[in-house]
């Protein structure tokens, strides 16, 4: 990465090589660019500095524009740990929510295909089947659908509630969903 310096203050951050060529359409450019000849140019790399411990749940790291360390003479990229703003923790909260949602409906779509069906809707749309094979089988999925459904929306209630933490994606809960299995 680099950066784009005026007069020793950034004018553009991140800057890219590509950024480079663009603004000097008729400059033919070697393959590869030292730190050197990229000064010509008031463009320098920029050195990235270890990057703290932080809980990506409820808190970002931020990337201000690089500073200039004059006893080592470059470039350096910080970064400052802040707490998420609530809109944030809601947003992720949301998605992820989203997410554990879409889930568990492929979860189901994907049990119901593996006895052909399109998915778990034309699975139970057979509980009303004359034929006693496809009734069976429909009737299953209607029950497999609604104790999914339900065991998910109880779960989802009770992070709500703050009965339990919230849930980084559908892997934290998927073993606490009703199993997926044919009966013999």
């Amino acid at each position: 990465m680099y950066v784009l310096v005026k007069d020793g203050a950034v004018e553009r951050y991140p800057f890219y090589l590509s950024d480079l060529k663009k603004a000097h359409p008729n400059t033919s450019f070697p393959s590869s660019l030292s730190d050197e000849q990229l000064a010509v140019f008031n463009v320098f790399r920029v050195y990235g500095a270890a990057e703290p411990p932080y809980d990506h749940a409820t808190q970002v790291l931020e990337y201000p524009a690089p500073v200039y360390d004059a006893a080592t003479n470059r470039w350096t990229q910080t970064s400052y740990v802040r707490d998420k703003t609530v809109e944030e923790l809601q947003a992720a909260a949301l998605r992820v929510k989203d997410e554990i949602i879409s889930s568990t409906q492929r979860r189901l779509d994907e049990f119901a295909q593996t006895r052909k069906y399109d998915g778990i809707l034309s699975l139970c749309t057979y509980a009303t089947s004359t034929v006693p094979k496809f009734q069976q089988e429909g009737q299953y999925g209607v029950n497999a659908r609604d104790a999914t459904w339900a065991k998910l929306y109880e779960m989802l209630a009770e992070v709500e509630a703050g009965q339990r933490p919230v849930p980084s994606g559908y892997a934290d809960i998927e073993d606490e969903l009703p199993a997926l299995e044919w009966p013999a």
